[in-house]
């Protein structure tokens, strides 16, 4: 997957489960300033990753395993 893709795909998984930057930003392991960096299209600097898509889907999974 490409950045775009990636891009995509955590804003679906962040509007599908009503998540706020705050605790997208704890999920992934990064400040919420970096947060926000990443999900600016004009930043050439912080772009969102696979093991950002990676630790936000955890998050989710361990979330759901404790209820």
């Amino acid at each position: 997957m490409d950045t775009i893709e990636i891009t995509k795909e955590i804003d679906r998984v962040l509007e599908l489960f009503g998540m706020t930057g705050v605790k997208a930003a704890e999920a992934m392991g990064v400040t919420y300033a970096t947060f926000n960096s990443k999900k600016n299209p004009n930043n050439d600097r912080h772009k969102f990753n696979q093991k950002n898509l990676d630790d936000l889907k955890n998050f989710i999974r361990e979330a759901f395993q404790k209820l």
